[in-house]
């Protein structure tokens, strides 16, 4: 049993076939006319799922339990972590939670973030597959003039459900975290300068694509149009960088990491190649791999139980040992990160890509 997937930039179908013999997948209409011009010049995408039904079934049946809030969802996370990635989840010395002394948290230090069962720890599980990153979300502290500790982070979820920037009080923060059921990993790393929501659709796509052409409200068949103009490929305006100054109609757009990178550049971390490094390029994995957090175990606080767990760095909650490979060991360079790719298992990355 064969199972094929036909894909154009406007929709995505799939079938199965039992037997070997001349099939028809239909098209019953065209989601606009553009579809239909697009599909007249370039056809339709098709993909022969190389594992067929069986092994797709077989593959679902891995993921599934990836988004149980039980101990059947965690050891399924961390089975699947294991054998993606090669994670190896030793367990942390005792106290899991830190006593933490607000005193030694600074405007800047950066927080990552790993949940390993439960909604969102099924889909941190899958973003880090596909990224690389051993982490599946960031934070960034802040102090105010009054030295009150804050915490400010990008896809904080509200309690209309929406994924907003937010700044909350430390021990509001912390207070989360400690009761969340997800049995979250949280890093700390001390600077060393002291989901797809259906209405944003338009946003990252058509917005998206307007920018990288220099062109506004186009809409995709415009957009197929213009590229095909300009003698460029589909692929090739995909892979255009993200440009920081960029504004979208809802405002700029930024992942958790980028908010917080986009902090770190106006402050200067990354010159002399500040006007040549686009944040938002940057995964989680490329951020804790930045060479501009503190390396001198000794200045980390008491509290850190980093020496205990021979952690480069302070992990303040968690029953597993967080596992950042590279951490800490990139030094910044004029565009950074514009031609990395993120391919598993191995996640190799070239040489000032």
């Amino acid at each position: 049993m064969d199972l094929y997937v036909f894909a154009t930039p406007y929709r995505i179908g799939w079938d199965y076939y039992t037997r070997a013999h001349q099939h028809t997948f239909e098209i019953k209409s065209w989601e606009e006319a553009g579809e239909m011009e697009y599909v007249k010049l370039h056809g339709v995408a098709i993909f022969l799922m190389p594992s067929g039904m069986l092994g797709t079934l077989l593959s679902l049946i891995d993921v599934i339990p990836l988004f149980s809030n039980t101990i059947w969802g965690q050891d399924a996370n961390l089975a699947f972590l294991k054998k993606h990635m090669g994670a190896s989840f030793e367990k942390r010395s005792q106290p899991w939670a830190s006593n933490i002394r607000k005193e030694d948290v600074h405007s800047g230090d950066f927080l990552a973030l790993s949940k390993i069962r439960g909604r969102w720890g099924g889909f941190q599980t899958l973003e880090k597959w596909v990224t690389g990153a051993f982490a599946g979300h960031t934070a960034v502290c802040l102090k105010d003039e009054n030295g009150t500790l804050w915490v400010a982070e990008s896809g904080y979820e509200n309690k209309k459900g929406e994924e907003v920037i937010a700044i909350v009080p430390w021990d509001e923060w912390w207070g989360v975290a400690l009761k969340d059921d997800s049995n979250p990993q949280v890093m700390a790393a001390m600077s060393m300068w002291t989901r797809l929501q259906p209405r944003y659709a338009s946003n990252m796509w058509n917005e998206a694509l307007n920018k990288r052409l220099g062109t506004e409200q186009l809409d995709l068949h415009g957009i197929i149009s213009e590229t095909e103009r300009r003698g460029m490929s589909f692929n090739q305006l995909l892979t255009i960088p993200e440009q920081d100054e960029w504004e979208y109609s809802d405002g700029k757009s930024t992942t958790c990491v980028a908010f917080i990178l986009a902090m770190y550049k106006a402050a200067g971390v990354f010159a002399p190649f500040t006007e040549s490094i686009q944040v938002t390029e940057f995964t989680i994995r490329d951020a804790y791999t930045l060479r501009i957090f503190e390396d001198n175990r000794t200045r980390l606080p008491g509290w850190c139980n980093g020496d205990a767990d021979g952690l480069p760095f302070c992990q303040i909650l968690g029953e597993y040992k967080m596992e950042l490979p590279e951490y800490n060991t990139i030094q910044p360079y004029a565009n950074m990160n514009e031609n990395c790719p993120s391919s598993p298992p191995t996640y190799s990355r070239p040489l000032r890509c």
